[in-house]
């Protein structure tokens, strides 16, 4: 391989353990000796959370991606990919920003190689890893689910105007005032400044120790758990419209000490739905945006229309491109329709087959790999052993000069501290197992049918699968292309539809 290359580590703090960044370490070491790689800088953040949330918080991850996007070096090693993220979103989000660098990212534990089929593992490997921690997920929200019927406290701040105590919501008084004012101010439609500099002028800050904002208003308006009902969302959506109005909630009603009664509150309900309403319209989620690109090679952005015919009003759902090169609109639907066809063919009882056999050849790869470095290893501790015997004979043949006694002392010694360092590669953590054929099985049955599926996991696959999609207007041709579509054609399916 050759190249400049950095590592990266992290433990987060459900692994508590500085010796898990020196593990990480020493199992990037040892890749980069065997690849030839060159390495410069250790970037390690210890205690953080992988989860896309944390990123920002991981101060030297930046200062990684900042040198990468400087061109400091051509390779990141890191030891499992969960090291750098545990969302699939966010492994997208760098391996893009790596790639605009033109730097590779190497998980030295889980290196599936630049083969097609490597291609393919690495990609299932990323949507299976998202689809176990949601499963995860749902198991923990099982407890959570407990706590809510119970209309008990379920972790995080309390909203402002309540404290909790034993698990307990109790009113604030202090802080119930100006949640009441609020209100007041939402019904008589008037303005939040006079509150806000109230607020300030009072000392009285948000539940995290910051100023009071508007936008911290608006949720407090939005906030039914001040009429005294319990609400608490076990699985909560990505759109902020159901984060507010909470439309799978469980719901307590008079569960907790009310602030405001419900008619105020469906008053304010009504005066924000009027303001919404005479607002823009709410931006729309698209099935293939940020994919689709216009021959000219400019992004296509996706957009709704709207036309009267008498008494009856129909939507138009097209592509335009980003840049007006001239070239004609596109029509949604059909390439909405080739792209989930080409999903299909990527999760097709042949693509699984092709998953499975590639995961067997990989494993027989990777012991074969670690038996091969066991024994190299073990041959150079051995060589190493008979040069400090062949060094202590002849400190035992006579006496000798003291310069002499001390040069040999000082070999002894770095070949004892290779010696050291070898036997470190051996306990290095082992590589990351790769799902069995079953844990496979399992996942291509929970996104088989993928028009059936959520459009937001359709979505979801859509990003992961599809790399971009090229509208020739002009033509009327679609072609859709991946990194796997090499070995989407060796399973007859091809990257053009």
């Amino acid at each position: 391989m050759g190249g400049r290359a950095v590592i990266y580590a992290r433990f987060s703090s459900d692994d508590q353990r500085a010796e898990s960044i020196t593990a990480q370490v020493r199992a990037c070491r040892a890749y980069a000796e065997r690849s030839g790689l060159t390495v410069g800088e250790i970037y390690a953040d210890e205690a953080v959370s992988g989860k896309g949330s944390a990123t920002a918080k991981r101060k030297n991850y930046q200062r990684m991606l900042r040198d990468a996007e400087a061109g400091r070096f051509d390779v990141v090693l890191i030891h499992k990919y969960d090291r750098v993220a545990r969302s699939l979103p966010e492994h997208v989000s760098l391996v893009a920003r790596l790639d605009k660098a033109h730097v590779e990212l190497v998980a030295v534990a889980q290196d599936f190689g630049v083969s097609n089929e490597g291609k393919l593992m690495r990609s299932l490997m990323w949507a299976m890893s998202e689809y176990y921690i949601d499963n995860l997920a749902d198991e923990a929200r099982k407890g959570h689910r407990e706590t809510a019927l119970k209309a008990l406290h379920n972790g995080g701040v309390p909203p402002f105007g309540y404290n909790v105590v034993d698990q307990r919501y109790e009113i604030d008084p202090l802080e119930a005032v100006y949640v009441r004012r609020a209100f007041e101010a939402c019904i008589a439609r008037r303005g939040y400044r006079d509150l806000l500099e109230d607020m300030r002028a009072a000392g009285i800050k948000g539940k995290r120790g910051r100023p009071v904002t508007y936008a911290a208003i608006y949720e407090w308006l939005h906030n039914e758990k001040y009429t005294g009902t319990y609400l608490y969302t076990i699985k909560e959506s990505k759109k902020r419209t159901d984060r507010r109005s909470k439309p799978e909630a469980i719901r307590v009603e008079n569960a907790i000490p009310a602030i405001i009664d419900h008619h105020t509150f469906e008053e304010a309900q009504k005066v924000m739905s009027e303001k919404q309403a005479r607002g823009r319209a709410a931006k729309r989620e698209y099935l293939l945006s940020g994919l689709v690109y216009c021959s000219c090679g400019a992004p296509m952005h996706a957009y709704t229309s709207r036309r009267r015919k008498g008494d009856n009003v129909y939507e138009y759902r097209r592509f335009v491109c980003s840049q007006k090169c001239g070239a004609p609109t596109a029509r949604m639907e059909p390439v909405e329709d080739a792209a989930l066809d080409f999903i299909e063919h990527l999760l097709s009882p042949e693509a699984r087959k092709a998953v499975a056999d590639a995961l067997v050849e990989y494993e027989v790869v990777q012991i074969h790999t670690a038996a091969k470095d066991k024994a190299r290893i073990t041959r150079e501790i051995g060589e190493r052993e008979k040069k400090i015997d062949a060094l202590m004979e002849n400190l035992s043949a006579g006496a000798l000069p003291a310069p002499v006694i001390e040069r040999i002392g000082a070999q002894i010694g770095e070949l004892q501290a290779q010696i050291d360092e070898l036997k470190g590669e051996t306990s290095t953590p082992e590589p990351a197992p790769v799902y069995e054929r079953a844990e496979i099985d399992r996942f291509f049955d929970a996104v088989a049918d993928v028009r059936s599926q959520p459009a937001d996991v359709q979505r979801r696959l859509a990003l992961r699968l599809i790399d971009r999609i090229d509208v020739d207007t002009k033509k009327t041709s679609v072609s859709i292309s991946s990194m796997l579509t090499e070995v989407v054609e060796k399973l007859g399916c091809g990257g053009r539809i």
